[in-house]
Order: C-alpha cells, then structure tokens, then sequence
C-alpha cells in the first residue's frame, strides 16, 4: 500500500486504539461481529498461496524495490506463473515497461500483465490489479511485505489459475468478458505502475468498456473485527443487490469502507488516494479495493509471511473472484 501516514507503525498507538475500539463497539468473536471460525473454503488453497507469499518475500527478493534486482525476479517470477496458467500477455511481452517523473529525475519501471480473453470477441473487459513492489532494504534489514503486497500477488495468481481451470471444464459459466491481470510497480513511491497503466488501456484499448477494475493490497492481515474492509461500494448502484454474492459461501466477514481512527494522536488515511484503484478513479472506471487496515507490521522488516493468515487470505481470495464472475448488469453504475 501507498505510504501515506507513517504514524500507524507505532505499536503503542495501535494497541491502544484496538483496545478502545473493541471497547466502544463491543467486537466481540461472535458470528454477527466477525469470527474467524465462520470460514468456509470451496477452491482456494492456503498451501499454494503460502508458497507465492514465502517466495516474493523472500531475502531473495530483497524487499522488491522499484528498480532493484529483486524486483527485477519479482518480475521474471510472476510472468512465469502467468505463462504456467496459459495465460496471454498483453503485447508482445508479458513485462510492459513505462517511465515515470518524480520531483527531481526520470525513472523507469515494469509491469507484469497477461490476459484471459473471452471465447468470443468483446470489447468487455475487467481488470485484476495487486502491486508487487515494496520498500527494499535499509542497510541489512529487508522490508519482505508479505502482506503489503505479496499476498495481493498471491490472491491475483490464484483467481487466474482458478479462471483458467473454470474456462477450460465450464467456459458458459462464467461472464463473456476479457480479464486483465496486473502486478503493477511503482506503487509505493507514487501510484506510477497503475498511472502508467490507465494510460496504456486509453492508447490500445480505446473502445473498450472497463466494467470493473479489482485492487487488492494488504488482503491477508486482519486485525479486530476479523473481516477484509471493501471500498468502492457506492460506484455500483446494485452493490446491496450482489453484495451477498460474495462471501454466501464462505462466509467471509466483509465490510464496507475502513474504520475510522481513534484517538486524536492518530491521522487518518485517505483510502480512496492509498493505493492503485485512485489511478482509475481518476479515469471514470468503476473500482473496489479489498485491503484490511495498517498493522504493526506495516511498512517494517516484520512483515513476514510468519505473521500473515493464510485462511483469510484463501477467503479473500475466493470473494475477490466471485466479483469477476458477476453478471454484467449487477456492474451497470
């Protein structure tokens, strides 16, 4: 996610805003309030996600940092795993790069995009997005951003196999649409990977109807409530109508926009400007963001794939693509 407040690294603050948020609202374990023995997974499998999640962070990939050689294997793996689920790039190559402008000089970066096109041709697509970079190194310590945003890479490889192995067994099950899968660069000094990419969609993708653009960043962290927070809600007129769609079967707790901050010590964050999906709000396309709020371990050499839950993440990952499979006229603004 963006680096926007560096406040929420402070363990102390939020404990502290934990403890009075549990107090005032009463989160207790029950189902009505988020528990996590409600879970109930159909397809996504913890073990495959736990092995995407170890490997990108890794001390090989070195924090994944804009321009840096683990980004770099950041990018040479993930468009092996699209090659391995048959998927398409988008182009010549799956690595698309781009250049970008920061305060003082011109820097360059990559994104990683495959598709998934419909049986028929159509100029319907929807668009799957996770960031891969993070924040590096400093000094010795690696920033390994399991969370942040390894399991969004993660949850987007296993919608695509999962896709792929629908399209391939029952291919009129699913919407006739295009998919876009995108681990996008540069998101954490500026949004640029995804700037970059709306710009491209307009060039080469002019008369196409972006139905839906997915972000998922930080998606396997949770904190109390137990539950994945969904921002973008009032882009879709008939969200009350398919929200339950999404977790009918898993019972994935999910609600909607993030809680606010307690205590007048903490900033709050701007979650429509915290990550990818503003690229596209920018654009006039129709967006949601799975993401759970900062952590202790956010943006700190703790973010390891030993304080992430796997389940949650599976669960996410299962609602995310119950979104891809909607039909076209729950997605009408």
């Amino acid at each position: 996610m963006h680096f926007i407040r560096d406040q929420f690294q402070r363990l102390g603050l939020l404990a502290l805003a934990c403890f009075v948020a549990t107090t005032l609202t009463g989160c207790a374990s029950s189902p009505e309030t988020c528990a996590r023995t409600e879970l109930k997974l159909t397809w996504a499998d913890p073990l495959e996600l736990q092995a995407i999640v170890t490997r990108l962070s890794s001390d090989e990939f070195e924090g994944r940092k804009t321009q840096t050689p683990g980004a770099e294997k950041s990018r040479d793996y993930i468009k092996q795993q699209f090659q391995e689920l048959g998927l398409q790039p988008w182009g010549a190559d799956f690595i698309v790069p781009f250049e970008y402008q920061t305060f003082f000089t011109q820097e360059n970066g990559a994104n990683v995009v495959a598709t998934a096109m419909a049986t028929e041709p159509t100029n319907r697509w929807r668009i799957i997005v996770a960031h891969y970079d993070h924040l590096g190194m400093s000094g010795s310590k690696i920033y390994h951003g399991a969370d942040d945003n390894a399991s969004g890479v993660a949850a987007m490889l296993a919608i695509a196999k999962h896709w792929q192995q629908q399209f391939a067994l029952q291919p009129n099950t699913l919407p006739k649409v295009n998919l876009m899968f995108v681990a996008t660069d540069a998101e954490e000094p500026g949004l640029y990977g995804s700037i970059a990419l709306v710009e491209q969609l307009k060039t080469r993708l002019p008369e196409a109807t972006f139905e839906l653009m997915l972000n998922l960043d930080m998606v396997s962290h949770p904190g109390r409530p137990y539950a994945i927070y969904l921002e973008g809600s009032r882009n879709f007129t008939q969200f009350t109508q398919f929200k339950p769609l999404l977790n009918q079967q898993n019972r994935l707790c999910i609600k909607l926009s993030h809680p606010k901050p307690v205590g007048r010590s903490i900033q709050s964050t701007d979650w429509l400007r915290a990550s990818d999906h503003y690229s596209f709000h920018k654009a006039n396309i129709p967006w949601l963001y799975f993401g759970v709020p900062t952590h202790p371990q956010y943006h700190t050499p703790e973010d390891t794939v030993a304080t992430i839950d796997i389940t949650f993440l599976a669960a996410v990952t299962e609602s995310a693509f119950e979104l891809l499979q909607l039909n076209a006229e729950y997605l009408k603004n």
